[in-house]
């Protein structure tokens, strides 16, 4: 567990309803993405197996979304919600929405931390966290802190300002006429 390292900056999340995640994961390890979340809800474990081993080869990060089973088989870390079950066996980053969530992360490699500005990206019932409950979440976390929700050029600043080891995006890359353009703006 402990040779995992989440590199910090832009956490790049696929959106398969806006394309092919396996060109998604591709286009943010050629931007130079720290890493790729494969978020596909509802696709059968075999589909998902087979996109995180293509994947693996890919020169970033790779995170399975909430398979367990999935991230293990294919060698990679795997992303938990707040309510899915104990500490893996294998790397793992766990989702929290409050800083005392964030003070007791487990055995996680990382955290996220969210939604910071709301999200339209899935359903939650937690409201904007915002910057200053970030902030505080990174203070208390004694791991890096992933930023997610709402995170844009617009908003970056912020989340850097209040100390984020890492912002995950979604919408404002894979709803941009020009993704590329969107993951180069959210590096910078």
């Amino acid at each position: 567990m402990s040779s995992f390292v989440l590199p910090p900056g832009l956490y790049g999340i696929v959106e398969p309803a806006l394309g092919d995640p396996l060109d998604q994961a591709r286009l943010l390890a050629e931007e130079g993405a720290a890493a790729v979340q494969l978020r596909c809800k509802g696709w059968p474990r075999e589909r998902l197996l087979a996109l995180a081993l293509a994947a693996r080869a890919l020169p970033i990060v790779v995170i399975v979304n909430d398979d367990v089973a999935v991230a293990e088989a294919a060698g990679l870390a795997v992303h938990i919600g707040q309510d899915d079950g104990i500490d893996p066996a294998i790397p793992f980053g766990r989702s929290t929405h409050t800083p005392a969530q964030a003070a007791a992360p487990g055995r996680a490699a990382y955290i996220g931390f969210g939604p910071v500005f709301g999200t339209a990206s899935k359903e939650t019932p937690w409201s904007a966290r915002g910057a200053a409950l970030l902030a505080e979440a990174v203070r208390v976390a004694p791991v890096p802190v992933v930023a997610i929700g709402g995170i844009s050029v617009e908003t970056l600043p912020a989340v850097r300002a209040a100390g984020a080891h890492g912002w995950a995006v979604i919408g404002a890359i894979w709803r941009s006429p020009d993704p590329r353009a969107a993951i180069r703006a959210l590096m910078r």
